[in-house]
């Protein structure tokens, strides 16, 4: 029988675990942020916060509703469960090439992120992530990842210390972000747009549709793509419809915190944000704006930053191989396809910009997330009309 026992540190706790799976290099970056929420300007900005938190809101109610009474032994369990066999097997597909894509990502970001702070050449990162990554995951050494779990966590910390200490910073203030516009019509910043990926490019009339407040429904939809199971596990320490709203709206307050003084970061120190030589904006906008407040540590910044990149590396090669190959471990074909996956990684991740690969996946894994959440709204409908719901 279930603890019925349930306070506002239970929900703390829920908020954090959510918050610490979804917080990753990207984020930390400032990139994703930038292009989904701080590329339309103030006051506009504003609409995106409020489309996000709606969809988070409502997705994790019914995440931690539908965890809280019914138990998988799969994660394709999970899958099937909120879209029915084929909807089911879409998602699922669709989440394992969006981890592949968000792998590729990751070799881009290692690449990028020593590229704008040391000048390095960007194959000279992802290679190094690529023989670290492929040392641990080779090696077994599970170990290391758990050590380094905490990336996330002081990743999150330094962005919220750094995004009050510009509220107090004299050459940090917010009408810098009056610039922002000018600076996407002229393709310096770019700014998330699902209606221009194909197929839905090849409508023009589309393109009118695109606002603040759909991209930031699109954002808060891709977040939830890839942490179904693992967010529906969470939802196993409620009881009730009120504890997982409960948990459900303190989660969301909790992340769209962070997500507020990232973006206070940016935009108060957005005269950093441009690349001068190429004006077009730094691939992590954040590291940019730290640098400019304290520029004799922001190395740490960078440390933090490709640290927690090569946790989230390591940990995707993990789940793609236990996906292909369940139950093996350090077998020739594991160990093939992982070689084979960190050259792929190394090879793609050096030559297609940090920038660009966030644009191109994420809205694509936002409209995914948006049906997802359609079909999980249904679902919690028919759970709580259902007397006596089946468990596992």
């Amino acid at each position: 029988m279930k603890n019925n026992k349930f306070n506002i540190v239970s929900a703390a706790v829920i908020a954090g675990a959510f918050i610490s799976y979804t917080v990753g290099s990207g984020f930390a970056s400032g990139n994703e942020v930038l292009q989904f929420f701080g590329s339309w300007g103030m006051p506009a900005s504003i609409l995106a916060i409020v489309g996000a938190t709606l969809i988070t809101l409502v997705s994790c109610a019914c995440l931690y509703k539908i965890g809280s009474k019914i138990s998988f032994d799969t994660t394709s369990d999970a899958y099937y469960y909120v879209g029915g066999k084929y909807l089911g097997k879409f998602f699922q597909l669709f989440t394992f090439v969006s981890i592949f894509g968000t792998f590729m990502i990751m070799f881009s970001g290692a690449g990028s992120v020593l590229s704008q702070f040391w000048n390095m050449p960007v194959w000279v990162g992802s290679v190094i992530m690529g023989v670290l990554s492929g040392i641990v995951v080779l090696g077994g050494l599970s170990a290391v990842e758990k050590v380094l779990g905490s990336i996330g966590i002081i990743l999150l910390v330094y962005v919220l210390v750094f995004g009050v200490a510009s509220l107090f910073t004299p050459n940090s203030d917010m009408s810098q972000a009056s610039g922002i516009p000018e600076a996407v019509a002229a393709g310096a910043v770019t700014q998330a747009n699902l209606f221009a990926l194909p197929p839905l490019s090849f409508i023009p009339a589309l393109a009118n549709l695109n606002s603040p407040f759909l991209e930031g429904m699109l954002y808060a939809a891709l977040c939830m793509v890839n942490g179904v199971p693992f967010i529906m596990a969470l939802g196993k320490k409620t009881n009730s419809t009120s504890q997982a709203f409960s948990a459900a709206l303190i989660t969301t307050i909790g992340f769209y915190a962070c997500v507020v003084f990232v973006l206070i970061l940016i935009l108060m120190n957005f005269d950093v944000v441009i690349n001068p030589q190429t004006n077009i904006m730094h691939p992590f906008p954040v590291l940019a704006a730290v640098d400019k407040i304290w520029h004799s540590g922001s190395w740490t910044y960078v440390i933090l930053i490709f640290a927690g990149i090569f946790t989230t590396t390591t940990g995707f090669l993990w789940v793609l191989s236990e996906w292909l190959f369940p139950g093996e471990v350090r077998t020739k074909k594991t160990n093939t396809f992982i070689i084979v996956m960190i050259i792929f990684g190394i090879c793609l991740g050096s030559v297609l910009p940090f920038s660009t690969l966030i644009n191109f996946i994420f809205p694509l894994s936002g409209l995914v997330g948006l049906m997802l959440t359609v079909c999980l709204i249904i679902r919690t409908v028919q759970l709580n009309n259902t007397a006596k719901p089946t468990e596992k």
